[in-house]
C-alpha cells in the first residue's frame, strides 16, 4: 500500500517484507526468576468498604451569629469618650497631687481603681502593695473626691456607648465584646489608662489602653447579649445599623 502525504512524497522501492527463516523457541525460566515469580505479590489490594453508600446525605443547617455593623453614631461616641478620658485624667492627676500632701504613704503605692455598677469607685490592689487598711482609706478618699467620681462614671458610660456603637466584625471590633455597668469593674482598670506610658514597666503595657484591657478581660458578646443591648439602646433612641 502506498500512502501519499504530499505532492513530493516518493514511495519506497520495496514495499514487501522478507520473511525471516529464524524460528522462535521458548526459553525456560531460570531458578532465580521462578523464585521471584512465586513470591510476587500484587502492588495494590482493594478492600471494598461495606459502609459505602451512594445515598446523598441531607445538608446540615448551621445557624451562625454575625452581629451588627458599626453604627453611624460611632465617630460621635468616640469623640465623647475621648473628652471623658481627658476630663478623668485631669481629675485623677489633681487627686494624686492632693493625696501626696494628705496621705503620702498611699500616694507612693501603686493601685488601680474602677467603677462599680452602683457608681461607686473601687480600689484594685493590682501590685499587691496595699493592706486592708490602705484599701479602705483609698476607697474612702476616692469616693469623697466628687469631681473624680463623677468623671469616672462619665467615662464608664461613654465607654459603654462606644462599645455598643461598634461592630464585632468591622470598624474597631470592640463590638466583639459586651460591656455593661455590671461587668465594667471586672473588665476595666482606670488607673493604667491615666498614667504616662513612659513611666511604665513592660509588664504594665498590657493594660495601657482601653482596647487591650477589653480584649484581655472583656466578656465576649453573643446573640443574646447583643439582643439585650439593642433593646436597651432602642429605648435610648440609639441608632444602630443591623
Amino acid at each position: 500500500m502506498v500512502l501519499s502525504v504530499s505532492s513530493t512524497f516518493i514511495p519506497p522501492a520495496n514495499t514487501q517484507l522478507t520473511p525471516s527463516e529464524q524460528k522462535l523457541e521458548p526459553q525456560p525460566l531460570t531458578d532465580a526468576n521462578q523464585d521471584t515469580l512465586a513470591n510476587a505479590s500484587p502492588a495494590v489490594i482493594y478492600h471494598p468498604n461495606e459502609d459505602t453508600s451512594t445515598t446523598v446525605k441531607q445538608l446540615e443547617v448551621v445557624d451562625t451569629w454575625i452581629g451588627r455593623s458599626q453604627s453611624p453614631e460611632f465617630p460621635r461616641f468616640a469623640q465623647i469618650a475621648a473628652a471623658a478620658h481627658g476630663a478623668l485624667k485631669a481629675s485623677f492627676q489633681a487627686f494624686q497631687a492632693t493625696l501626696s500632701n494628705s496621705a503620702p504613704d498611699l500616694a507612693s503605692k501603686k493601685y488601680g481603681f474602677t467603677v462599680e455598677a452602683d457608681g461607686n469607685l473601687k480600689v484594685l490592689d493590682t501590685a499587691a502593695q496595699l493592706s486592708r487598711s490602705d484599701t479602705q482609706r483609698l476607697t474612702d478618699l476616692l469616693n469623697k473626691s466628687l469631681g473624680l467620681k463623677a468623671a469616672a462614671v462619665s467615662y464608664r458610660d461613654a465607654s459603654i456607648d462606644l462599645v455598643d456603637a461598634d461592630s464585632p466584625w468591622s470598624g474597631s471590633y470592640m463590638g466583639y465584646y459586651s460591656l455593661t455597668k455590671e461587668n465594667f469593674a471586672s473588665t476595666i482598670d482606670l488607673a493604667p489608662l491615666l498614667k504616662d506610658t513612659r513611666t511604665m514597666v513592660p509588664a504594665e503595657f498590657k493594660d495601657a489602653t482601653f482596647f487591650t484591657q477589653l480584649s484581655n478581660k472583656g466578656e465576649r458578646a453573643t446573640r443574646e447579649t447583643e439582643h439585650v443591648m439593642l433593646e436597651r439602646r432602642t429605648a435610648q433612641r440609639f441608632s444602630v445599623m443591623v
